[in-house]
């Protein structure tokens, strides 16, 4: 284990109590709050319930939803530094996104509240209406030991407290982002910084699996599978190259399972393969369809942000395939228009 107070292991520690907190503790607690006062982002539908108990669950169970089935990722102290000078050229969060859902944390606070608690993770997922819903979660264990929180609260939250939310319309901006005099701007720069940095390479992810003890506990006490920590240090490149992986998840969001291939990969592969819900093991291809009828659009091939689909990996292998001087996988497969990719079942690995 590092010396560190915050190294990548412990993500599956702060994951694991603040997913148990929506399915226990949540709905009271955010319920309570409501009858004082305090306003929480809503969805129209959710805020039109009468109870105030059915809106609290309604919001509980949404975001236990984004948790059980997001991505988790964390930034060491050198990527924090660069998430926070990256510049957010690129305006469009469906383009930021590394993923349809997710969990975040820093191990260097994008920002303290005015308390001198400090925020710590971060959750988002798709919202009502297509966009993205995000939240921020301040650090319970530095309250306690500030004196600020009593010890009991750990006890009743975990070590993470739902501290805000937002919605984020489809191609929408937050303001609050580009302001440094708005009180939010350190958690919108943060959040948005990290996909960034994410997205256009400044950042290299190692994986982490679980801990064998984080699986059991997982599975046996919240139904879930642990997810592997993509945890992130600055690139050698700087933010030349985007990584496969950060490619494969954008493009398949909310299809891609952990799965390791059970068998070797060609090098040039292995950085494309991902287990797709519904496909099974796959490689991330550029298709260059053979057969009559086979041009993926009326115009000719289509452009490479809608041609690349994921092939079972015996098709491609079969096929035949060429890694392409924009670095991806191009392979022969056959397209027909109605029905997309065709493959032999026998292609199929689950």
């Amino acid at each position: 284990m590092s010396d560190r107070e915050y190294p990548p292991e412990l993500t599956h520690e702060l994951w694991l109590p603040t997913l148990d907190f929506t399915r226990t503790n949540a709905v009271p607690m955010w319920a309570q709050m409501m009858r004082q006062g305090i306003n929480f982002v809503m969805p129209p539908a959710v805020a039109a319930l009468p109870r105030v108990e059915d809106r609290a669950r309604a919001l509980a169970e949404a975001e236990r939803e984004r948790l059980a089935t997001g991505d988790l990722y964390y930034l060491d102290a050198a990527a924090c530094e660069v998430a926070s000078t990256v510049e957010l050229r690129d305006k469009a969060i469906d383009h930021l996104l590394p993923s349809a859902a997710g969990f975040l944390v820093w191990e260097e606070p994008p920002m303290h509240l005015s308390n001198g608690i400090p925020i710590r993770a971060a959750t988002w997922g798709v919202a009502h209406d297509g966009g993205t819903w995000a939240s921020w979660w301040s650090d319970v264990q530095v309250s306690a030991r500030m004196g600020i929180a009593a010890p009991e609260v750990l006890e009743t939250v975990g070590p993470l407290m739902f501290h805000e939310e937002v919605h984020l319309p489809p191609n929408s901006w937050p303001v609050q982002a580009d302001r440094p005099s708005e009180s939010t701007h350190g958690m919108f720069r943060g959040l948005l910084g990290a996909w960034t940095a994410i997205s256009n390479g400044a950042l290299q992810e190692t994986p982490l699996p679980p801990a064998p003890y984080v699986r059991k506990q997982a599975r046996r006490q919240l139904q879930v599978e642990a997810p592997p920590v993509r945890s992130f240090t600055p690139s050698a490149s700087g933010g030349s190259v985007v990584s496969p992986q950060t490619i494969v998840r954008r493009i398949l969001s909310g299809m891609v399972l952990e799965r390791p291939y059970p068998g070797e990969l060609p090098a040039e592969l292995a950085p494309w393969h991902c287990y797709v819900k519904d496909g099974g093991h796959c490689i991330l291809v550029v298709l260059e369809p053979t057969g009559e009828g086979a041009r993926v659009s009326a115009g000719g091939p289509a452009p490479i942000t809608d041609a690349r689909v994921p092939v079972p990996v015996k098709a491609v292998l079969r096929a035949g395939w060429r890694i392409g001087e924009d670095g991806y996988v191009y392979a022969g497969v056959r397209y027909d228009p109605a029905l997309g990719v065709v493959t032999d079942p026998e292609d199929d690995e689950f």
